[in-house]
């Protein structure tokens, strides 16, 4: 009798893991995979970040670069012209620069905890996103 409940658990378990890994895009690996980051290189536990929002709110980032990859490639750029474009996110007046890092906690700006190394994870994310724009990886 015990070996009639456990059949459904030995089929229905695997059905529900498979279902639950679903394919992601770039994009959304990408942010996952920041989103973690950013959380290992905080180490306040008071305000510890909440990594689902930050993986919702960094895809929403990054789907800029994917697209901005997505247009050179089908403008024709070189990869030279890209590697170019790449380049210029470091830039010191660029969107990563230490000092736009701001974190929103309780409805308020705050400046980034350790702002250097959170522009740098944001800036590898978005480098690696634009790259699969740009060779069109989905």
């Amino acid at each position: 009798m015990p070996q009639v409940r456990l059949l459904p658990l030995v089929f229905f378990i695997p059905l529900f893991l498979v279902a639950c890994s679903g394919n992601q895009t770039s994009v959304e690996k990408n942010a996952r995979n920041l989103a973690y980051k950013i959380e290992r290189a905080h180490f306040d536990p008071n305000t510890k970040p909440l990594t689902g929002d930050n993986i919702r709110l960094m895809s929403a980032f990054l789907s800029q670069f994917y697209e901005m990859g997505k247009q050179d490639r089908a403008t024709g750029l070189t990869t030279a012209q890209a590697q170019q474009r790449v380049n210029s996110f470091s830039s010191d007046d660029g969107p990563f620069a230490p000092g736009a890092q701001k974190t929103t906690f309780i409805n308020r700006d705050y400046d980034a905890d350790q702002p250097g190394k959170r522009s740098d994870i944001l800036k590898q994310g978005a480098i690696a996103t634009y790259w699969d724009g740009y060779n069109g990886r989905p």
